[in-house]
């Protein structure tokens, strides 16, 4: 599940939860409170095993539990309030089941769906290695983190190179990096990968492989397409051990 994106995941959750509802107490005639009740219980026992399974994380499990519990309760009470007035009234009430303010409060928690899911999605993105862009590691990762950064210490690889002269903007140009070990041998057939992280906008972001061009040189022609300071990240992968290391690049407005 971690592969599948959140608007999958929540959106099409909660859209499911609303479905189970609706053919409860529409089809089946089931009270409000009860479809809803079932409808919540069923989602439970869908999305539990698959987290348990394939761990999200408590942020990610936290807020599907919370939007798959809140659609049936939100439900359940707009419909008990319809008919508690249907109760007292003694009759039909005009102008269908659903009243425009209900329908307004469902359409504002969908769309509150898909904005959260969004939020995360992009609060998980950009990953290479163990090292999580803005410092948004969980604990787990982060103490990884400290363990892999302490074994880079004492593997002591010399990792040089990136852009000859200052990046222009939309204009390619040679990034190029050069491994090699404390013996000073060449670091070949590694998977390196390279992050490079806007801080105006996380949409231009970009993540890439950078091909061996020669023993331990790694090397691809990049623009960067807007200006203003980029986070680089670096991940070199050579058997089982991972090197990361991290710059900052400036395109400046004059070029």
């Amino acid at each position: 599940m971690n592969n599948i994106s959140l608007l999958y995941t929540l959106g099409g959750g909660t859209l499911l939860s609303f479905s189970l509802f609706f053919f409860f107490y529409l089809v089946l005639k089931w009270e409000g409170k009860k479809a809803a009740f079932l409808g919540i219980i069923l989602m439970w026992l869908i999305y539990f095993p698959l987290a348990y399974l394939y761990w999200p994380g408590i942020d990610v499990f936290a807020i599907h539990f919370v939007f798959y519990t809140m659609t049936g309760y939100g439900l359940g009470i707009i419909t008990n309030v319809r008919s508690t007035r249907m109760r007292i009234e003694g009759e039909e009430t005009q102008g269908g089941w659903f009243h425009w303010a209900p329908a307004l409060i469902v359409f504002f928690f969908l769309l509150l769906t898909l904005q959260e899911a969004n939020l995360i999605t992009k609060a998980g993105l950009y990953k290479p290695g163990i090292v999580v862009h803005d410092f948004r590691e969980k604990e787990n990762q982060y103490n990884d983190y400290q363990k892999q950064l302490a074994k880079q210490k004492e593997r002591a690889w010399k990792i040089t190179g990136g852009w000859e002269k200052q990046p222009l903007r939309h204009i390619s140009q040679p990034f190029i990096i050069k491994a090699v070990d404390k013996s000073g041998v060449a670091i070949t057939k590694a998977n390196v990968t390279l992050a490079l992280l806007s801080s105006a906008n996380t949409d231009a972001d970009m993540q890439m492989d950078l091909p061996e061009t020669s023993d331990g040189v790694y090397a691809k022609d990049i623009a960067l397409p807007l200006y203003g300071e980029w986070s680089i990240l670096v991940t070199i992968t050579k058997d089982e051990d991972v090197h990361v290391i991290k710059g900052t690049i400036e395109v400046d407005p004059e070029n």
